[in-house]
């Protein structure tokens, strides 16, 4: 799968975090098997909704318990918590894990890594649509929003990626506790304000203030739409296969991985809008 749409934009801005490494899992401390893996077939264990197509690695889709002896197994953020994963990892030493699209920082494993997408870009890039697809709307004072609990560095890098597509535009952050129905009701009152886009992080708050968005025919955009797992779980197959593997850290994925980027979002945002935002990513 190539996602490249989005390559070299906001280089510079790199997901915060303490003890994240940022970029395709290359180089630092991995272990090294040989090379024969890529010869016959690494076996790879891949728990929930992730497609793995690599030449050199076999794919075993199952459950957690299935596929834990498989030399590397890949685990989706949303399939598992991490104290599962971690305890597996744990439970078999001479396998490894990752958990992709989620930390790991809460429980670390020497076996386990976590595969992280850059929020900060995806968030960027959410701004930039919004942005756009706000212009599209017209008005003199075009309003945006961002809705949910405060996470101040998510917010600026919203309204960054905002003001680099329409600098005139107005920007709210509207605070709620993570409740779904006090995020839908902070989507209301960001709407009640003139915004014509609203923006969340993920989980049941932001599909709660989409929602509330969608009830009033406003677009709403989260920060899954920018964020590509299937990317990042082939990556880290084909690393496996050529023998290197991650534990006991998180690494982040950006941009110009392929991992964040621009791909479908609420319909409601035009075609052209899109075209717009991808052209100015690039």
């Amino acid at each position: 799968m190539r996602l490249r749409a989005a390559l070299g934009l906001m280089v510079a801005l790199l997901a915060a975090g303490c003890g994240a490494r940022h970029g395709p899992p290359r180089s630092g401390p991995a272990t090294a098997t040989g090379t024969s893996a890529a010869h016959t077939g690494l076996r790879v264990g891949v728990v929930g909704p992730l497609s793995v197509a690599v030449t050199g690695v076999v794919a075993q889709y199952g459950t957690l318990a299935q596929v834990a002896e498989a030399p590397f197994v890949l685990v989706s953020g949303a399939a598992a918590p991490l104290a599962t994963v971690a305890n597996t990892a744990r439970a078999h030493r001479a396998s490894h894990f990752a958990f992709v699209g989620a930390s790991t920082k809460n429980d670390r494993a020497r076996n386990l890594v976590g595969l992280v997408p850059s929020d900060d870009q995806a968030a960027m890039l959410a701004g930039l649509v919004a942005g756009y697809a706000a212009a599209g709307n017209g008005g003199t004072s075009p309003r945006v929003a961002w809705v949910g609990p405060e996470e101040h560095r998510l917010a600026r890098a919203f309204a960054q990626g905002v003001r680099r597509a329409l600098p005139r535009a107005v920007v709210l952050d509207v605070w709620s506790s993570s409740i779904p129905s006090r995020c839908k009701e902070a989507a209301l009152a960001a709407i009640g304000r003139g915004a014509t886009v609203v923006a969340a992080h993920a989980g049941l708050c932001a599909e709660a203030a989409i929602a509330g968005a969608h009830d009033q025919d406003i677009p709403g955009l989260q920060l899954g739409d920018f964020e590509f797992p299937d990317v990042i779980a082939n990556l880290a197959a084909r690393d496996a296969a050529a023998g290197l593997f991650y534990g006991g850290e998180d690494v982040v994925f950006g941009m110009a991985s392929g991992a964040v980027g621009i791909g479908t979002v609420d319909p409601r945002i035009s075609f052209a809008t899109i075209v717009l935002a991808r052209a100015a990513a690039q």
